[in-house]
């Protein structure tokens, strides 16, 4: 992303003129300045989108809603920032302006609560190849019950509030963070069958 662009580079070759760090050190520096500065860019722009087609709380509602289960659940990740960015304005999208055509009644909410509770259950948490490498394997049952119960959470939320007008838009991309976990956890699953064959 542009902005991140430019910065990043600079930051990092600020740190490389201290020499006090080796280069897995500095590697690790650039992941963790590529993944603020592209996720705070990404977030800019969207927001800048939502609000201007008229749907910015449409968009704070889902963002909060995806803000509370992600970062637990983890999911597909894309290999560029643009497909990253791409494929978060299409989920955005589905839940703010085509999924919420589907009438929301206590069925619905059930059904889709039932689906995502156990997705994220089963394949929670499921997290960027790079980050895999330095995970804390021993805090992965924690994270999987965190996120298993915000998400129950946010199903009472929206049962309770399903009339609510941001509603749809929440169930939708709680859903739609479900079904994308769902197909890479499979993904996933069939890459280590193939590798063990």
């Amino acid at each position: 992303m542009p902005i991140a662009n430019f910065f990043i580079p600079r930051i990092l070759k600020a740190i490389r003129d201290l020499n006090h760090y080796d280069e897995d050190d500095v590697d690790m520096i650039r992941y963790s300045l590529e993944a603020i500065f592209w996720e705070a860019e990404k977030l800019v722009y969207l927001a800048a989108i939502f609000i201007i087609l008229g749907y910015g709380w449409h968009f704070l509602a889902c963002f909060l809603a995806i803000l509370t289960i992600r970062p637990n659940a983890g999911g597909f990740h894309s290999s560029t920032v643009w497909g990253c960015f791409f494929w978060t304005l299409l989920g955005f999208a589905l839940a703010t302006f085509a999924l919420p055509l589907i009438p929301l009644h206590n069925v619905t909410v059930v059904l889709v609560a039932a689906f995502c509770l156990m997705v994220t259950f089963v394949a929670s948490p499921l997290r960027s190849k790079q980050m895999e490498r330095i995970a804390k394997k021993d805090k992965d049952q924690q994270k999987k019950i965190t996120v298993t119960f915000v998400t129950l959470i946010w199903f009472v939320v929206l049962f309770i509030h399903q009339e609510h007008a941001l509603a749809p838009a929440v169930l939708w991309i709680i859903f739609l963070q479900n079904i994308q976990l769902l197909i890479e956890w499979l993904k996933r699953k069939s890459e280590t069958r193939l590798s063990l064959n």
